[in-house]
């Protein structure tokens, strides 16, 4: 026979340095051997073919020999042996050619070999094949390692025997990709039918077994296919900028995979992704009947698949999506991944829509019982966006699905404010039926809008006062809450009006105008407020508001005012009329006369006349009563309220009005306040 010389035409670890092989596919060079078998097998045209892979485990023989498992052990060599062609002439030329075009019209990128290399120290070959010019059966052996010019120890002998095929031992395994290759045979082949799937599907798989070399223990993978393969196979098809992309479903009964997209690649899967990301309906697994649990597997093929592959097969050479793309893909808008799977989707949305349909029908009436019963203030998606409600992820409840129906109700709010900037545009509305049909739309949804935003500002306030109600009783530790975190409910600590929005403050707690003010500061000393110049008291009152008077054309203006707030640590008993910090009734007078003595300033830095016989003072004392205050209270005779929860005075000489409020008092006032509002929104009041 026609001898050659056995050497590759090129540098051998260089090659291998520069292929890529994720850590995590260590099963790649098995897909890859078993891949050459099925072609070899192809080339010799038959029937039966076959291949079988066999296991051997790191450790000593004799003790693996006796252990009752074994397949707990990492993995040494994997031997695949086929009764394919064999390496003949054309076979062993292409092996010794990298990246090779020998197979490339079955997707073959000539590198297989080197893949193995990045995994396995070296590779043993022995192969059975005809020599077609002189028609006699040969045996071709050599090894082939990573280093000098790769083949070693090769020699052809003649074969007594007629039978053609080739064994293949990938020996050695790296650590690395050791770690991370499952050691179970039944795992191991369940990837491997995941893997040339596709050849399954259209019966073009041969009969393969994987063995424990060992022991001879055997797992049928033809078996393991039409049992927890099993399935009613369907069928759709897309196109896409004129490639046409066929879809196969089929249930899985094991479930550990989840639901998940397979992408392929000559006749083998490249890329997987998890379906439920897509379409969430699914969940993690369906129940059949008898309380079977299935996944869905799709698998994706096309022609534009098959041509796009990387040199390793372990990725496309497209992008994944519109950002990484370049000019020329632009400009030729070739797919991407993003675009293929959108497709995909629509098609299995549609292949699945009577389980979807159901299941996305009980989803959205249990959302909208949701929205009706805890959050009126979404009420407006029920109208207007019931597909994204239908189509919201499953299993959501509490704060998480209010979350989502946020983030639903924000971009139909934006969705809104474009429709109104295209009413304000008439330059892009083309008659008059046209506008009135949009300024109709945008008055009927702006309306719409305006309900929900006033019912979540309802639903928030229902939610501040049942806060507060929760933080007046005792904690976990059977201990009433301090005084700073009360406040905080009404106003946040250290801070101004300037620096805080209008949903971040509750004054309307006490009283509904308080919240309208000219300036504010939060457990700031008068030395460090804005419109006190020259006062040297660190004395912190809790609120501090400011009232910039303002008159009509030549109307008097009504004064300046000064408002006060004090806040005690629920069930506070310590109070003493002699000691001013444990006299909450002299202490706001305290601050009052220290506004007396000092000169104040707007925001704009103009000089505030406070006129001391006319410029009004209130202030709130806010805590829980006991005998220790009324004692205080009534030396300074001051009035109690007709329902006995709460004191006034007014101060004639500092022209303030002063009021003692109950915690008990101050909730049931809000709550009968708002009770109207709670009502109409159908929120319990209780």
């Amino acid at each position: 026979m026609e001898e050659i010389i056995p050497e590759l035409h090129t540098n051998i670890s260089g090659k291998i340095r520069n292929t890529k092989l994720p850590k995590a596919k260590s099963l790649w060079p098995l897909f890859e051997t078993i891949s050459n078998s099925i072609h070899a097998i192809q080339d010799k045209k038959i029937e039966n073919g076959k291949v079988m892979i066999y296991i051997s485990r790191q450790g000593n023989a004799d003790i693996l020999a006796e252990c009752e498992k074994v397949d707990i052990y990492p993995i040494m060599d994997i031997e695949v042996i086929d009764n394919g062609i064999g390496l003949n002439l054309g076979n062993f030329k292409s092996f010794l050619t990298a990246e090779s075009e020998h197979k490339i019209e079955r997707g073959a990128k000539g590198i297989g070999r080197f893949v193995c290399l990045k995994a396995f120290k070296s590779l043993k070959f022995k192969s059975s094949f005809k020599n077609e010019v002189t028609n006699e059966n040969h045996i071709r052996e050599f090894t082939f390692k990573p280093i000098d010019k790769g083949i070693f120890e090769h020699k052809v002998d003649l074969s007594s025997s007629v039978k053609t095929g080739t064994s293949v031992t990938l020996k050695n395994f790296i650590a690395d990709y050791q770690d991370t290759c499952p050691k179970a045979l039944y795992d191991i082949g369940e990837k491997i039918i995941d893997h040339f799937l596709v050849f399954y599907l259209n019966q073009k798989a041969p009969h393969i077994d994987i063995i424990e070399k060992i022991n001879g223990t055997k797992i049928d993978l033809n078996s393991i296919f039409n049992t927890s393969f099993k399935a009613s196979i369907k069928a759709s098809k897309f196109e896409l900028y004129g490639n046409e992309f066929q879809i196969h479903l089929l249930r899985l009964y094991d479930v550990k995979k989840g639901h998940r997209i397979h992408y392929c690649g000559n006749d083998r899967v490249v890329r997987e992704e998890k379906l439920v990301k897509y379409i969430p309906d699914l969940g993690n697994s369906i129940m059949e009947e008898a309380n079977i649990y299935f996944t869905y597997q799709v698998y994706i093929t096309s022609k534009f698949l098959d041509d796009n592959v990387d040199n390793e097969r372990t990725d496309f050479d497209f992008p994944d999506n519109l950002e990484d793309t370049d000019l020329q893909n632009l400009v030729n808008d070739l797919p991407n991944l993003d675009r293929i799977r959108q497709k995909a989707v629509l098609s299995l949305e549609d292949i699945l829509k009577d389980y979807l349909g159901n299941i996305r029908e009980q989803k959205y009436e249990k959302y909208s019982q949701h929205i009706i019963a805890d959050a009126p203030q979404y009420k407006t998606l029920l109208k207007y966006k019931p597909e994204v409600v239908r189509n919201m992820n499953p299993n959501l409840s509490g704060n998480r699905l209010n979350i989502e129906l946020y983030k639903v109700q924000s971009d139909l709010e934006i969705e809104i404010k474009e429709l109104g900037e295209k009413i304000l545009n008439t330059n892009s509305v083309n008659d008059s039926d046209e506008y009135k049909l949009l300024y109709d739309d945008f008055i009927e949804k702006f309306n719409d809008i305006g309900k929900a935003n006033l019912a979540k500002y309802i639903v928030h306030r229902k939610s501040v006062i049942e806060l507060l109600d929760k933080f007046l009783g005792v904690d976990d530790n059977d201990e009433f809450l301090t005084e700073d975190t009360i406040h905080k409910i009404f106003f946040p600590l250290k801070s101004e009006s300037d620096e805080i929005t209008f949903e971040q403050q509750n004054l309307w707690l006490i009283d509904e105008r308080l919240s309208y003010h000219s300036y504010l500061s939060s457990d700031k000393s008068f030395k460090e407020t804005k419109i006190l110049t020259g006062s040297e008291s660190l004395d912190r009152p809790d609120l501090l508001i400011f009232n910039e008077s303002f008159a009509f054309v030549n109307d008097e203006a009504p004064h300046n005012s000064f408002v006060i707030v004090e806040f005690k640590r629920p069930e506070r008993k310590d109070y003493h009329t002699r000691n001013k910090k444990k006299n909450p009734i002299d202490q706001v007078i305290s601050y009052i006369g220290t506004i007396r003595e000092n000169t104040a300033t707007d925001r704009k830095g103009k000089v505030i006349q406070v006129d001391k016989d006319r410029t009004p003072f209130y202030a709130y004392v806010i805590c829980d009563f006991n005998n220790n205050l009324k004692n205080i209270l009534d030396e300074r005779n001051y009035t109690q309220t007709p329902d006995g929860q709460g004191y006034f005075y007014f101060h004639s000489k500092y022209n303030a009005y002063i009021e003692v409020i109950s915690y008990t008092k101050l909730l049931k006032d809000a709550k009968a306040r708002n009770r109207l509002l709670f009502d109409k929104l159908g929120l319990p009041s209780h």
